[in-house]
């Protein structure tokens, strides 16, 4: 994540909770990534879930309601953002670290979720090649990311749906299932390892 993102974030951090978006925006999106992965995985619930670009830790607390059982990780570049995140969720572990460095050894987590953060990402190849590296064998990867083609013409990363299938595909990692949300603002590609 470019530092200019990472301080904003910072700064961000303290009132992030509060904000309309979280209404608004962010928890829409969040219930409808956990909706699909809940339907995708009635018979094998995740043990172990890792939220790239966590923030505050908003999704992973969403997680820790329908599988209590689950260890939850997150990791995210903004040292406020995992700040806060740490003292909203203490039955997480979270970490600062970038999507392209993840701080995991190969094939640790069940589940891999990242929403709303891979538009930031410096380097979206060797970030996806990361989280195929810390997917266990049968993982499900849920990527929740803005799709639109107007944004995508002022933010360089923002990637259209055949990018985003190739680009998770050319990891490793097949593509299952692509949603949009949020009135087509939002892409949602579910992948399997």
């Amino acid at each position: 994540m470019p530092s200019k993102d990472i301080q904003r974030f910072n700064n961000w951090a303290t009132t992030y909770e509060r904000s309309i978006m979280q209404k608004l925006f962010f928890g829409p999106i969040h219930k409808k990534m956990l909706d699909m992965i809940e339907k995708e995985n009635t018979d094998n619930p995740p043990r172990t879930i890792l939220d790239v670009g966590c923030g505050t830790g908003r999704l992973l607390r969403g997680a820790a309601n329908r599988w209590p059982q689950a260890q939850l990780f997150g990791v995210d570049p903004a040292e406020e953002m995992i700040s806060e995140a740490k003292r909203l969720n203490s039955n997480a572990t979270f970490k600062l670290s970038t999507a392209e460095t993840l701080p995991f050894s190969d094939q640790s987590f069940d589940l891999v979720v990242s929403s709303l953060s891979f538009h930031h990402w410096a380097d979206q190849v060797k970030a996806l090649h990361e989280i195929a590296r810390v997917l266990r064998i049968g993982g499900h990867f849920y990527l929740a990311d803005i799709n639109s083609t107007f944004i995508n013409f002022f933010h360089k990363r923002i990637k259209n749906q055949k990018q985003i299938r190739d680009l998770v595909g050319d990891v490793g990692l097949i593509v299952m299932e692509q949603q949009r949300a949020m009135t087509r603002l939002v892409l949602i590609t579910w992948a399997k390892k």
